[in-house]
């Protein structure tokens, strides 16, 4: 079970894509922080004690820094007493991050994923402070503290029609800041044209080379765009844990205690078309079953991708189509052409023979012996080579 306390719906910066609406400072009390940790600990012990996750949203939540400290601790004890694995997150701007506030988050346990849209040019375009000051150095200033801390910096960047043209010396620069994972966040609902999907896919290709030279040094650098396309070729397909789990496994606490399939929905928190439920009636499951994922769009025929389409999440599809269930176009363009330029990437770094690659990819999934066995599966696919003596 995953919970996201929108800890406010008050932010500094005035993202050009920003889904949250209106920012005004309405923020989470501690009797709803607490009951939503009731509704958390609640949840049955799942597969193997699956661990339970808290995370932390907003607008900013380090607004709310105090808020954030005092339910982790909380949450914590709670954990320790009920004998349960704990997982701790907040996605944030960095803009408020100093020594002192990254290494408590340090001390917390808390995996922070900072938001930074890549180079200066890609995150001046889309990222700036309420006013129209530049967040850039801020954000810098952020990453340096954490990387200080010994906080892993975990950065997601928004690809928007903005800034795509920089996507290649986006990716170049966080891998040069030190970044453990590079999480391409893609904005569907962005006014995508065919000019803009040339310049995307030469983006995706640039940072297919970063990937694959981080992996040839032997340093890996996380970055879902393809990992989850070969993650999920060494599988032979996805699970149903890697698709969209809102409203299900995935819940999100507005500040007044609505609750909604996940946080990217909250919102302003006043459109009640998307809530499931609330901390007075639990989740009502009439409401959930609308955010179930349906039939795959009947346009999808016969697509080479739909053995392993991501194309599941209900915001994005939501965000693209109106509908919590069926993607768009422009997600269609994107699952090809990422599936294409990760198997290309994967199918060289195979071919090289590349210790680090295998252990990174098939390493996950299976043993070595297994790994022989699933790529030749995925070559019955036509998707990757057979691995010969893995």
């Amino acid at each position: 079970m995953h919970v996201t306390l929108v800890l406010t719906h008050e932010c500094n910066l005035a993202c050009t894509y920003c889904y949250a609406g209106e920012k005004f400072r309405r923020d989470m009390d501690w009797a709803t922080v607490s009951r939503s940790l009731d509704l958390l600990f609640a949840a049955p012990r799942g597969f193997r004690d699956a661990p339970l996750d808290l995370g932390f949203f907003g607008g900013e939540p380090l607004i709310c820094f105090d808020m954030l400290e005092r339910a982790a601790v909380d949450a914590q004890a709670r954990a320790a007493r009920d004998g349960r694995t704990l997982r701790l997150a907040v996605t944030t701007n960095g803009t408020l991050i100093d020594d002192a506030v990254a290494a408590r988050l340090r001390e917390l346990g808390v995996q922070v994923t900072l938001s930074i849209d890549g180079c200066r040019e890609a995150h001046e375009a889309t990222r700036p402070q309420r006013g129209g000051r530049s967040s850039f150095d801020d954000v810098l200033r952020g990453a340096e503290a954490m990387k200080r801390a010994g906080l892993p910096l975990r950065v997601i960047a928004v690809v928007s029609p903005e800034n795509v043209r920089w996507l290649g010396d986006s990716v170049r620069f966080l891998a040069a800041q030190g970044a453990t994972e590079i999480i391409l966040n893609p904005a569907f609902e962005g006014a995508w044209s065919d000019d803009d999907l040339v310049v995307w896919e030469a983006g995706l290709l640039a940072a297919a080379e970063v990937y694959a030279a981080a992996i040839r040094a032997g340093r890996p650098i996380a970055m879902p765009t393809f990992d989850n396309k070969l993650l999920a070729a060494a599988k032979g397909g996805l699970a149903s844990c890697d698709t969209c789990g809102a409203g299900d496994r995935e819940l999100a606490v507005s500040p007044q205690g609505n609750l909604y399939p996940c946080a990217r929905m909250v919102g302003e928190d006043r459109d009640t078309r998307l809530v499931i439920g609330t901390l007075d009636s639990g989740v009502l499951p009439a409401r959930t079953a609308e955010f179930v994922q349906g039939p795959l769009d009947p346009a999808c025929g016969e697509c080479a991708e739909r053995w392993r389409c991501g194309a599941s999440c209900a915001c994005a599809n939501l965000a693209e189509t109106g509908t919590t269930h069926l993607p768009g176009g422009t997600q269609c363009w994107y699952e090809q052409a990422s599936a294409r330029i990760a198997d290309a990437t994967g199918r060289t770094l195979l071919d090289e023979g590349d210790a680090t690659f295998l252990a990174w990819t098939y390493g996950r999934v299976a043993t070595a012996a297994k790994a022989a066995a699933q790529a030749a599966t995925i070559e019955r696919k036509r998707r990757l080579p057979v691995v010969a003596g893995a």
